[in-house]
């Protein structure tokens, strides 16, 4: 049977622990009252109660050392008072905990929460944007942030439309998982919408490319660039169509002369990506690979570990040299454009570009197999060598082992 008695500090500080388990101790000047007392010797305060759905539910209150028992039976009544309206008092402490959470320490979390699959480089692009943007925000509470607060700082934002409107997206994305967390109600970002304010700009979709009439051109350039890692890196870009970061980052070990092929791990759609060196290509990474061998990375930076940033001034040699203006994803482009042109389908266009193609329905049927991912890579190699002329060979001093 529970003993019962007048809860007094000092007739709890003398309760005995017992040898195994616990055992309760109900107040009777507050009959839901418990003092539970553990195998370990910790004292704590909780009510029990009968929910209107039947369940039996406990709430602590806190430890004994810590709260008079004065304090206790007042957060008794008042935790007895939540059940009655239905409300559970340890979510409604846990909200009221994470409600206390700021702008800065939401970042942290939620960065810790992505782990793996949010990349190193993204959660730094994330915090620098935040700090750029909402230095003065940082420190206060989310739930503090209000949809004017958010329209103003749109507007008194520095930079252009597309720098405001990165910035304005690492928040959203934040208010979002606030949203979730239910840290609030609804998220200050959405008075960006069109249907509220209509802030965000309207972006045009970057379509510039290296035109077929001017590949010859920009071509010889690349190749009488006098740096080796510059012309390897902008001669892959456009032979393979990878992304500037994936080929930056490419390793030695994920190089395979045997059977021809480059494996690009953990790419943007968080797979590993393979795909094939065309021969026009081949010679120009084992000539790189004398050069750079001993590295882990095909494109090492200055420092002994890191790797090779865009290399900006060769390809503004490139521009001085031919007038033709590009950026590295520019080639990424005309690699798609190329494989339009050699009359490849969109879903063989989409497995070399590793876009994702399993939400299309006819894409989720088709597994492409090697040998016609090949070909496709050599006839768009084959695109590019017919604009660029056969005796382009002649710019380029190579051991013609290389590609053996």
């Amino acid at each position: 049977m529970a003993e019962k008695f007048n809860f007094t500090q000092q007739r709890i500080e003398k309760l005995p622990t017992p040898e195994k388990d616990r055992k309760d101790y109900y107040d009777t000047d507050n009959k839901k009252l418990i003092c539970r007392v553990s195998a370990s010797g910790n004292k704590t305060f909780c009510v029990l109660k009968r929910t209107s759905d039947g369940k039996l539910q406990r709430v602590t209150l806190g430890k004994c050392k810590e709260m008079t028992v004065d304090a206790a039976r007042k957060k008794a009544t008042l935790a007895l008072t939540d059940l009655d309206n239905g409300i559970n008092p340890a979510e409604k402490k846990r909200i009221e905990k994470i409600k206390k959470i700021t702008v800065s320490e939401l970042m942290t979390q939620y960065i810790e929460q992505k782990g793996l699959k949010l990349k190193e480089g993204t959660a730094t692009d994330y915090r620098k944007k935040l700090g750029e943007g909402f230095s003065d925000w940082l420190d206060k509470p989310v739930n503090a942030i209000t949809r004017e607060m958010v329209a103003k700082r749109h507007k008194t934002l520095p930079g252009n439309s597309t720098s405001k409107d990165n910035k304005m997206r690492v928040l959203r994305l934040l208010m979002r998982s606030a949203l979730a967390l239910k840290i609030i109600t609804e998220n200050p970002c959405d008075v960006l919408k069109k249907s509220e304010l209509d802030l965000w700009s309207k972006p045009t979709r970057k379509n510039r490319i290296i035109p077929a009439d001017s590949l010859k051109e920009w071509y010889e350039a690349v190749l009488e660039l006098t740096n080796p890692k510059a012309k390897t890196y902008l001669l892959l870009l456009l032979y393979t169509g990878l992304r500037a970061n994936e080929a930056l980052h490419l390793e030695w070990k994920n190089v395979d002369f045997k059977n021809d092929t480059v494996t690009v791990m953990e790419t943007k759609n968080h797979s590993n990506f393979t795909t094939y060196i065309p021969t026009q290509l081949k010679p120009y990474l084992r000539s790189l690979q004398e050069l750079t061998g001993d590295n882990n990375f095909v494109f090492p930076g200055d420092n002994a570990e890191g790797a090779m940033a865009i290399p900006r001034w060769p390809l503004d040699q490139i521009t001085l040299k031919t007038g033709i203006e590009f950026s590295s994803h520019d080639l990424r482009r005309t690699f798609a454009t190329i494989a339009e042109a050699s009359l490849l389908p969109e879903t063989i266009i989409k497995r070399l570009l590793n876009h994702t193609t399993d939400n299309c329905v006819t894409g989720g049927y088709i597994r492409t197999e090697s040998n016609t991912m090949k070909q496709a890579i050599d006839r768009i190699a084959g695109f590019i060598q017919d604009h660029v002329s056969p005796d382009i060979e002649n710019l380029v001093n190579i051991n013609k082992s290389a590609t053996h």
